[in-house]
């Protein structure tokens, strides 16, 4: 295409350019012409990335009297893509006798008053660009390219995997791309085939119920992309963060902090779910209590010989708190205290040098505990049951870590290591493995309030919620740094 875009005149100072250096040195030279730089031809191309313009870019350079500026310098730039320091151009240039490929290149002003170079444009598509410019003359102007995407060669559909919660909503971020990933503006079409969301025809998901389901996204062309999505159920979790503990939805929103905690091991909220109980380390520890508003505070203020209190656990009943209590520098015991910091006190065997009873684990009333003890399988911890009352103790299981009862009481849910999270009733009965064979599990997780699902961290460092009536695993891609969750009541 030829155009003339616009003339830019040289300014007075340039009569002082010596005229020998920029005129013809015949004593008849071309015809007179408009003064400055002016862009004559190859200009204005709209075209596909990687086109190389049959015509070259042209311009003409004159003095103020309207002669051509013969010898005069004109150099050729491609414009950048972006503010990089080195970035690529959007247009190359090149020489009449080569390829376009640099990224800027300079011709003389012949004796017609014109310099010329051949023109490539660029992989990114959108406004292209050749600045010119005559130094010896103060000249400047910028030659303009609309470069369009290539042909498609892909769908892309993002993101590859999230979670929606059940009843939420989120729009698929769909594009075609050319070969250099430019954007393209063709017509997509969405199709879902689980009932476990739906997608409507602008690419706007929402979850129906809960489970694995996919969308398929094309273009006419053929080209396509899968997203998945797992509708998890409507919850929210406090867990442990790299910063302290942090409370969000399930499905990756309301994402905050808990004010005033800023190294955590293990939490979990009592029964109306408006305060936390967490454990300060995994070490040296004691135990704290939050409102989620105020600076959290010590819970236990009374003497009790104590040189460290771990994992506490609230009874679903609410009136007692148990934990793991370190009477001296190796072992612990079963105690429990009330929610005010009052009536700390042992409940569980009394321990000794070799023995460690942990990880304490109420009922709803708190008259039994699950907890792991050595006293089955030293240098292991297996999994017993003690009836607060009487101080009997049964042996369940050989292997166990973190017990968590589910809410109804009926089932003790543990993890093996290595062997990922079982479940038991509390009678020895009912063994089974909840989550895939040879999948290890992080310890600590929690139960759904309502019973039907388990919240984990799985193998690949991302919390998963776990279906127990059929172990269907479905990840939180969102959650990459939380640890030991607990589900909010």
């Amino acid at each position: 295409m030829f155009s003339t875009v616009r003339r830019v005149v040289p300014p007075l100072l340039s009569l002082a350019v010596p005229l020998a250096a920029l005129t013809c040195r015949e004593p008849a030279g071309p015809g007179l012409g408009p003064a400055g730089l002016t862009i004559v031809a190859g200009a204005g191309v709209a075209d596909t990335i990687d086109t190389h313009p049959a015509q070259a870019l042209i311009v003409e350079v004159r003095l103020v009297n309207g002669l051509p500026a013969r010898g005069a310098v004109v150099r050729f730039a491609g414009l950048p893509i972006d503010n990089r320091p080195v970035s690529p151009t959007t247009v190359t240039v090149g020489p009449l006798d080569r390829e376009p490929l640099l990224i800027a290149c300079v011709d003389t002003v012949g004796a017609d008053g014109r310099a010329q170079v051949l023109v490539a444009l660029g992989p990114r598509a959108g406004p292209g660009g050749v600045e010119i410019t005559v130094p010896v003359l103060g000249l400047r102007d910028t030659a303009v390219y609309t470069i369009y995407p290539g042909n498609a060669v892909t769908v892309v559909s993002e993101p590859a995997d999230t979670a929606l919660a059940v009843s939420r909503g989120f729009a698929l971020r769909v594009s075609v791309r050319d070969r250099y990933g430019n954007v393209r503006a063709d017509a997509i079409t969405f199709a879902g085939d689980s009932a476990a969301a739906t997608v409507s025809a602008n690419g706007a998901v929402s979850g129906v119920t809960a489970g694995r389901a996919r969308v398929r996204v094309g273009d006419a062309a053929g080209h396509a992309d899968t997203s998945w999505v797992s509708v998890v159920p409507q919850g929210t979790i406090a867990a442990i963060s790299p910063t302290g503990i942090a409370i969000v939805d399930l499905d990756g929103s309301n994402y905050r902090p808990v004010p005033g905690v800023g190294a955590a091991a293990w939490v979990d909220w009592n029964p109306r779910g408006d305060t936390l109980v967490f454990s300060s380390s995994d070490y040296d520890s004691w135990l704290f209590v939050s409102d989620l508003v105020a600076a959290p505070r010590r819970l236990i203020t009374d003497s009790t010989g104590l040189l460290s209190e771990y994992r506490p656990q609230y009874s679903g009943d609410g009136q007692w708190i148990y934990f793991g209590g370190r009477p001296d520098i190796q072992n612990q015991a079963i105690w429990r205290v009330r929610p005010d910091g009052t009536s700390p006190a042992r409940v569980g065997p009394v321990i000794d040098p070799y023995n460690s009873d942990g990880q304490p684990a109420p009922t709803n009333d708190g008259l039994l505990v699950a907890y792991a003890s050595n006293r089955c399988c030293y240098p292991l911890l297996g999994l017993f049951l003690l009836h607060v009352q009487s101080g009997v103790v049964d042996s369940l299981a050989p292997s166990a870590l973190t017990p968590h009862w589910s809410p109804d009481d009926s089932l003790i849910g543990y993890v093996i290591q290595g062997q990922g999270i079982w479940v038991v009733r509390p009678d020895g009965s009912g063994l089974r493995q909840l989550t895939p064979v040879g999948v290890n599990y992080y310890q600590g997780f929690d139960w759904s309030p309502a019973g039907d699902w388990i919240i984990a961290r799985g193998p690949n460092e991302h919390l998963q919620v776990i279906r127990v009536a059929d172990g269907l695993v479905m990840d939180l891609p969102h959650f990459t740094n939380l640890d030991r969750p607990a589900w909010r009541p």
